[in-house]
């Protein structure tokens, strides 16, 4: 959580980390948001604290969690 919010940081855009990320195998994915709108998804390496945005999903329109 450190590192993704960190990296936000540095992007000046006010956006905060979900602290409540999804575990993969050898990283982290953590939606953020601006305003308290979900505005985008980055990973983080878990091995070496590397951050990567998930700019190719484009423009967040929904999500809905199955069970």
């Amino acid at each position: 959580v450190i590192a993704a919010q960190s990296a936000l940081d540095e992007c000046g855009t006010g956006a905060e980390v979900d602290s409540h990320g999804i575990e993969f195998y050898g990283y982290y994915s953590f939606d953020y948001s601006v305003d308290g709108e979900i505005a985008g998804m980055l990973s983080v390496n878990g091995t070496d604290g590397q951050v990567w945005f998930h700019t190719w999903h484009g423009e967040f329109i929904g999500e809905k969690e199955i069970e």
